[in-house]
């Protein structure tokens, strides 16, 4: 194995609908930040922002400031 190979992140892409448990994708993304050698992607929906807003105070910035990188759900 090459190590460019070795070096290169794990990456795991997080979607949030909108549905209750948002809180497993926040605290995924939170740990993942923690802990290192990972990538994280977030999708998010409208539905998604609306409940983590709800449920956690979170706006559309705070869950992407969450995330490495984030894709528009269109």
């Amino acid at each position: 194995m090459n190590a460019a190979r070795k070096a290169a992140p794990r990456r795991l892409i997080v979607a949030m609908t909108g549905a209750s448990g948002s809180v497993y994708g926040i605290r995924i993304l939170e740990r993942l930040r923690d802990i290192g050698g990972w990538e994280t992607h977030l999708v998010v929906s409208e539905a998604g922002v609306l409940n983590a807003f709800q449920e956690y105070g979170m706006d559309r910035k705070a869950l992407h400031r969450l995330a490495d990188v984030t894709h528009n759900v269109r």
